[in-house]
């Protein structure tokens, strides 16, 4: 754990995976201070995840965006935002345990185990930080990192 620019983490992480959204763009919004205490390979890691599950789910619904700011509690907070299809309630219970796929085919064409997001849950916990998953308004979904700001 150190002191690490969140904004600039994911900016490379945006541009590792730009590609992918080359149709319909992925937007990078940082805003102010983004220093976090964190790990910086984690905090990648978990952007990475989040991101390509972004490609796969969600390319055919619109632009994704990447949201980098200070939260109300003094912690820094990433949102990576789609307009794809979205999760059933019941769905989002679910999207942080190991081996778990929306689609409930480990075999899908989308490929995956469904440990992605059960890593990037438990590397964001070890980090004293949270992932979490909502409902975006107007469709598709929000993942939101917050981690300790520096």
């Amino acid at each position: 754990m150190r002191d690490v620019d969140v904004a600039a983490l994911a900016e490379d992480a945006v541009e590792v995976v730009r590609g992918e959204f080359a149709e319909n763009g992925i937007s990078l919004q940082p805003e102010g201070n983004c220093m976090a205490m964190a790990d910086s390979d984690a905090v990648k890691q978990i952007l990475l995840n989040l991101l390509g599950n972004a490609a796969k789910y969600a390319a055919s619904g619109g632009a994704v965006e990447v949201d980098v700011r200070r939260d109300e509690e003094g912690g820094v907070r990433v949102a990576v935002m789609d307009r794809g299809p979205g999760l059933s309630a019941e769905a989002m219970e679910h999207v942080f345990e190991r081996f778990w796929r929306a689609d409930g085919a480990l075999n899908s064409e989308k490929g995956g185990l469904g440990l992605g997001l059960a890593i990037s849950h438990a590397l964001a916990e070890d980090m004293d930080g949270s992932l979490s998953v909502t409902a975006r308004e107007g469709g598709g979904c929000v993942f939101t990192l917050s981690i300790p700001a520096a």
